[in-house]
């Protein structure tokens, strides 16, 4: 790539870390990490709990493609994985029983944090709540990359700009075997790249490598904002990124990792063209025209065919564990 694109990829990438567009892995992170249950990087965690190989958009590429799928499922396995004990609580405010697990869950949020844990919380992002205030009634959270508290009043939990509320808290952790956890991880990649999420609906979203056809037809039949698919794109850039940076380090602990690893690491520098390509017109308003699409679909495709070799190299890898499980291949 040229100098240009290096520095737009670079910046773009680097949006990601800005509380608007932090994915659950860096709030888990941030508890984990301070409690001293997880002393890696976060591009390891983001590849043990296998977060960062989730791919699910938008048909028409709005920007909730970031954190459109099914979160209780999906983080209550990420923990798993790494050998957490965790409980979490999920809904909408405005469903008539909200009051009750609302009480229930500021019980839990407490209790937590009087055992020194931090707490996962959804505030229109994913957030950390690190302490709280009885006589005030108050709860106090940070944005992910940022050293400011932001105050959150016990009877706002859960009432957010959009209907949903969610948290999850850590318990304790079982100790596991690293190459067991990278295997394991693995095979949660071959699921997500192959089975569609049943919380979406097909007709308004697509999933794993289906994704690429669905972005394709949004960029050529012009049905998608500049906003929604530059947000879509560099957020899945980051992902990429620590997919490349996680099996290329889990490649020291299982040296056959090699080629899935140079796959991925193709598959992030295409990304990285995708991001700072998408920057040109993030400002625009309006729905992208043929000539984003002209610079942006081959490189969608080029992806697309790099991530299909990447977990056909992961396949051929696990053959046996994956075949054992015959058509639930997701199977915990």
């Amino acid at each position: 790539m040229s100098d240009y694109h290096n520095k737009q990829a670079s910046a773009a990438a680097d949006q990601l870390r800005v509380p608007l567009s932090s994915s659950f892995a860096d709030a888990m992170h941030q508890v984990l990490s301070a409690k001293g249950w997880f002393s890696l990087p976060v591009h390891m965690l983001s590849g043990m709990t296998a977060l960062c190989f989730r791919l699910s958009v938008h048909r028409q590429l709005h920007p909730d493609s970031a954190t459109a799928y099914n979160w209780a499922a999906e983080h209550a396995v990420a923990a798993d994985l790494i050998g957490m004990i965790a409980s979490q609580g999920a809904g909408f405010n405005f469903s008539p029983t909200f009051p009750l697990y609302q009480k229930q869950a500021i019980a839990a949020i407490r209790q937590s944090l009087e055992q020194g844990t931090g707490v996962v919380c959804w505030k229109d992002r994913f957030v950390v709540i690190t302490r709280c205030d009885d006589e005030r009634r108050l709860f106090y959270y940070k944005e992910l990359n940022s050293a400011a508290e932001h105050e959150l009043p016990y009877e706002q939990l859960g009432r957010n700009e959009t209907p949903y509320w969610y948290l999850q808290g850590y318990e304790r952790q079982i100790r596991k075997e690293p190459l067991q956890v990278i295997r394991e991880s693995l095979i949660q990649a071959v699921y997500k790249a192959e089975v569609h999420d049943l919380m979406l609906p097909k007709a308004q979203y697509a999933c794993g490598l289906q994704a690429y056809e669905a972005m394709q037809e949004a960029l050529t039949g012009h049905t998608c904002g500049a906003a929604g698919a530059y947000d879509t794109l560099v957020y899945y850039a980051y992902s990429k990124k620590d997919a490349a940076a996680y099996t290329r380090e889990a490649s020291l602990y299982w040296p056959e990792l090699e080629e899935p690893a140079n796959h991925y690491a193709a598959l992030s520098a295409v990304y990285d063209e995708l991001a700072a390509e998408a920057s040109r017109y993030a400002a625009q308003a309006e729905l992208l025209g043929s000539n984003a699409s002209r610079r942006l679909v081959p490189l969608i495709r080029e992806a697309g065919c790099i991530e299909t070799a990447a977990i056909q190299s992961i396949r051929l890898l696990l053959r046996e564990p994956i075949e054992n499980r015959f058509q639930d291949v997701g199977l915990r």
